[in-house]
């Protein structure tokens, strides 16, 4: 039966953690990509501001086989960020089409200035 070495259980251990950061990062992803779709909740509220990142503390070098699931969620964070700019820039066309509506005016107020008379 083989043993256990301490460098094996440390290896081990920083594959844990790197998993668990890697979850958290594709949760928030995910959370993101959904707050995207929705504007409201189903109470016709406002969905809640995500809570910002922390990062891990020592994590140590990335094992080499959670490489192309980190290549995957930074593709992801990259086509997320393309569709919040694409949503950004149809706001701001659409908050200046609204700018350019003119106030509605008061119906009692004249409309015409009689300068005969």
């Amino acid at each position: 039966m083989a043993s256990i070495t301490p460098a094996a259980t440390a290896d081990a251990a920083a594959r844990a953690q790197w998993a668990a950061a890697l979850d958290a990062l594709e949760l928030s992803l995910d959370d993101a990509a959904r707050a995207m779709t929705v504007s409201t909740n189903a109470d016709g509220g406002v969905i809640p501001t995500l809570p910002a990142w922390t990062p891990p503390l020592a994590l140590g070098a990335l094992p080499a086989e959670l490489a192309v699931r980190v290549q995957d969620l930074l593709t992801n964070q990259q086509k997320l960020i393309g569709e919040l700019e694409q949503a950004r820039t149809l706001t701001l066309r659409h908050l200046t089409a609204v700018r350019s509506v003119p106030p509605e005016r008061d119906a009692r107020a004249s409309v015409y200035l009689d300068v005969n008379g």
